[in-house]
């Protein structure tokens, strides 16, 4: 994957603000961005729910049915963002995708509570199922890609991150060193207790319980109910 700043990269900031925020340089695409975000992203109350999901699906990638978009959602390449029927994304929610080569896939029945986040990197994804809950002011950094299955709880606060620096070179910067990501999978009815931390590489079986605080590092088998720093198994929901 490229990691490389988007700032570092050549073309002026003008460039730079097309390909990073709008996702394309064609000019039609750019106003639409500008009137988008001028006059419909921080409308007031119901009339703003209404004309977002009235206007928004010539705005983003997909847009389903009954989809309600709060005001004050932050949308970066919004063609790279796909948003199923009836999903529900609270104030504040940010979809920071950075490039049109990243994505974010949300399924049906969602509901995105204030303040969440869902970055991609440059060619990242995060892929949300269906009856899912994402909690305030939750992380779900895509970098190396995040799978998250159907009814998934994830809680407030909870960081989920598919990245890790370089840091091997100590002729250079861990800024400019290599990032790397290996992906994480989340699996069906996973609920992931407040403030939990799921590191690059791992797969969370079907069923499983994260209970609060935990640094996940290592997969977790299905139906488990695991803890603690690192995580660690407590019991089987099968006992």
């Amino acid at each position: 994957m490229n990691s490389e700043p988007i700032m570092h990269r050549e073309g002026g900031g003008f460039a730079k603000y097309k390909a990073r925020v709008v996702g394309s340089d064609r000019i039609g695409a750019l106003i639409r961005y500008e009137l988008y975000t001028a006059f419909l992203a921080s409308f007031p109350g119901a009339a703003g729910i209404v004309l977002r999901q009235k206007l928004y699906r010539w705005f983003l990638g997909g847009m389903g049915r009954g989809v309600a978009i709060s005001r004050n959602v932050t949308l970066r390449c919004p063609e790279r963002l796909t948003v199923g029927d009836h999903t529900l994304i609270d104030e504040y929610v940010c979809f920071d995708i950075k490039s049109a080569a990243a994505s974010v896939r949300l399924g049906a029945r969602n509901q995105i509570v204030q303040g969440a986040r869902f970055e991609t990197g440059y060619e990242g994804h995060v892929h949300l199922g269906d009856d899912c809950y994402v909690g305030a002011f939750a992380i779900l950094n895509g970098f190396g890609g995040i799978e998250i299955g159907n009814n998934a709880l994830i809680a407030g606060h909870c960081h989920i991150v598919s990245g890790d620096h370089g840091y091997g070179d100590l002729s250079r910067p861990m800024s400019e060193q290599p990032i790397t990501g290996n992906g994480i999978v989340i699996e069906d009815d996973v609920w992931l207790g407040s403030g939990v931390k799921v590191l690059d590489g791992v797969r969370i079986g079907r069923g499983s319980i994260i209970s609060a605080g935990a640094v996940v590092n290592r997969d977790v088998e299905p139906h488990s109910i695991v803890g603690g720093v690192p995580a660690k198994i407590i019991r089987m929901r099968t006992e």
